[in-house]
This record gives C-alpha cells, structure tokens and sequence, in this order.
C-alpha cells in the first residue's frame, strides 16, 4: 500500500525546565513570608533566640519551597524524558518508512510490439512517430483514429483474436528468452489485458506460449488496470523475485483514438538485484497517488532522490489538464521546473492507451533514462492520478 508519512503521529516539543531564578524568588518568599507567620504566631513567653525559633521560622518554609522545586524538576525531567523516547521512535519509524519508500524495482528488459515500433520506441515517440490514422468505419458511420500491429486481424472471430495474440505473445516470449535463461528466480507474472476475452481463456493461451515453468499461485490475470500502481504492492512484498509485467490491448474491432500493443517487462526486486549481484537498466522507483499536489511532489521527490538542480524529462499520460496546472504550479514552487529538460505526451502520438498505460510509458521511460542519463518524471492518471521517478543507473 502507498507509504503515507502523515500517518506517523508528529514529534512533541520538548517542556519547558523550571525556571531556576523565578524559583529562587519563590523560595525567598516563602522563607520571608514564613518567618512573619512563625513570628506572629510565636508564643510571647517564649524566646525567639533558639534553635527551634530559628527552625520554624527559615528552615520549615526552605525546606518546603525546596521540596516544591525538587518536584517540579522531577516532573520536568520525566516528561522530558517521554518526549525524548517519544521522538526517537517518532524517528525511527520515520527512518524505516522513508527506507521503505525509497526501495526501487531494476528493469532487467523489456520486450514490445506495437504500429510506432518494435525497438527504441521512446526515440521514435520524441522524433513525431505517430502511426495514428484516420479512416471511416462503416459500422459506426463516422471517422475514427487508430492504429494496429501488422499483420491486422484477418478473421474477424474470437478464434481468430486467439490465434493472432498467442502469435504475438509467442514473439514476444521469443524476445525475452536470452533474460529467461540468464536470470533465474522467483517469478510472478502478471498479465494485463483490455477485457475482450475472459481471464480463463488468456490463462489458456498464456500456458501455450509460455517457455519456461511457473508456480500457478504466482500468476495474475486481470483486466482493470490503475497505471502502475500495482509496482507499489510489489515493492511491499520485500522478496527476492523476478516480476513479469505483460500488457495486452488488441482490437476485435477498432477503437477511436487507440493504438494496439503488446508489452513485457522483466523487473528485478532490490533483494534479488543485491543477491545475484546484477545491475538493472534502470530504477523505477515507488509510484506516489496524488492526493495535495504539494505533498505528493515533495513525497514523489524524496522516493526518487530528486533535487532542485537535477535534470529531468517528463512523460505524461491521459493526465487532466487542471490535476496538470496543479502538478506544474507545485512543481515550481518546490524549485524543481528550473531542472525541467523536455516533456513528451503520450495521447498527442500514440493515442489513449486505455490497459496498457503502465508498461508503455515504463519502457519509454527505461530507453530515455539509459539514453539521456536523466531522471525521468512519469505523471499517469488512471483510476488514480500518481507520478513516479523512473532513474538510470
């Protein structure tokens, strides 16, 4: 779950010590004040120069103003001593949920299909690749924009939607083999598709084309999808494993303002990267949902080790135009636009991308960042809104 330090309960300021001078006033006062009393009630037969005169009248108030002052201390000094342990826990519960929030996954590879390209796909994006055309469809009776993988689907069926992705998953499996042999592990997959089949017979299809052995319980397959929310759970569980991210949005019939693609990406826990001592692509650190655009872009900024005078580049997707005033207006108040180097928004050139919106700005965000040498900025909305620090290494 999203690490919020709001929750941790806030530091107490330490009390106040007793004021050593106004309680030296006191303790004159009451000296003064019960020598008159002793005085006034002292008996007229007996003499006020004895020791028990003198007794009553100085030592009696000193020491009870004495013992006043010694207990205030005590109590000072006990509450202080709350406090103190108090924020120490205060901190180190701080400590280990900033340690938490800063744990990153490694991209290991990554593999796609899609009408822009099949390779170095972030590079023809940022170069105006955009295979998004305009045709009329005439079941709809109206112009629609979209794009899709060659070869199209011919046979306009379920069987025939079947036989083209497990074609493509097949191609996409093949692309991956060389880090299937190389890496071993641990290994959840999780499949993400657009809902056109049922999730029974993407796990048919999955089995078919799948190469290498897997454990069923480590295997998710779902068609809602919120943006890459779901690298949150994964860096909850602080196992050493292997992650399999696939994403599926191929077209029965086509979609306005859609392209298809099939993506992968391997991602490595920062238990496993440490054990096999493997150095990953790149660090996709822990996603932040915005709730107050201030303190999201502070948290955001604090995973992702971002700093006023570090360049970085800004992906967005589907993102609202008032959540981006928002973002952008926090952003420059925290000092970080002036670091600002480039932005590129995914739905000018490559459409909505509806399932695939977590995968597909990942890999445009792993290409640049090896590229570039940059820190990349990833804004997404979906079910949520939330940003993330994808870093090279």
């Amino acid at each position: 779950m999203p690490i919020d330090l709001k929750k941790i309960p806030e530091k107490t300021e330490l009390p106040v010590p007793p004021d050593k001078f106004r309680w030296l006033i006191t303790i004159l006062l009451c000296i003064v004040f019960g020598a008159v009393l002793v005085f006034s009630f002292w008996r007229e037969n007996e003499s006020t120069h004895t020791i028990w005169f003198w007794f009553c009248s100085l030592f009696v108030p000193f020491l009870i103003s004495s013992i006043g002052y010694v207990f205030q201390l005590r109590r000072y000094e006990n509450e202080r001593d709350r406090v103190i342990w108090w924020n120490h826990l205060h901190q180190q519960q701080y400590d280990e949920q900033v340690a938490l929030g800063k744990l990153a996954m490694g991209v290991l590879a990554t593999a796609y299909i899609t009408p822009v390209a099949r390779n170095k796909l972030a590079a023809a994006l940022l170069q105006g690749g955009s295979e998004l055309q305009p045709f009329f469809h005439p079941q709809y009776q109206r112009m629609l924009s979209t794009a899709l993988i060659s070869p199209q689907l011919r046979d306009v069926s379920e069987g025939g939607y079947l036989r083209r992705m497990e074609q493509l998953l097949t191609d996409i499996i093949r692309q991956l083999q060389p880090e299937f042999e190389e890496f071993s592990g641990s290994l959840h997959i999780r499949i993400q598709h657009d809902g056109t089949l049922k999730n029974e017979t993407i796990n048919t299809v999955w089995r078919r084309v799948c190469l290498f052995s897997f454990d069923d319980k480590n295997l998710t397959i779902c068609a809602e999808s919120d943006g890459v929310m779901w690298i949150d759970k994964c860096l909850d569980y602080q196992e050493s494993t292997l992650i399999l991210s696939i994403e599926i949005n191929l077209f029965l019939e086509p979609r306005d303002q859609q392209v298809e693609s099939v993506s992968a990406i391997l991602l490595a826990s920062p238990d496993w990267l440490t054990q096999h001592h493997v150095t990953p692509q790149s660090w996709i650190h822990r996603p932040v949902v915005m709730d107050e655009p201030g303190e999201s872009v502070t948290t955001v900024t604090l995973w992702g080790n971002i700093t006023t005078d570090l360049p970085w580049f800004f992906w967005r997707s589907q993102t609202q135009s008032e959540t981006l005033a928002l973002v952008l207006q926090s952003m420059e108040q925290s000092g970080y636009m002036l670091s600002k180097k480039g932005d590129f928004v995914l739905d000018d050139t490559f459409g909505k991308l509806n399932s695939v919106v977590g995968n597909i700005i990942l890999i445009c965000a792993n290409e640049h960042a090896v590229k570039s040498n940059m820190a990349q900025w990833l804004l997404i909305n979906d079910k949520t809104t939330h940003m993330l620090i994808v870093h090279p290494v």
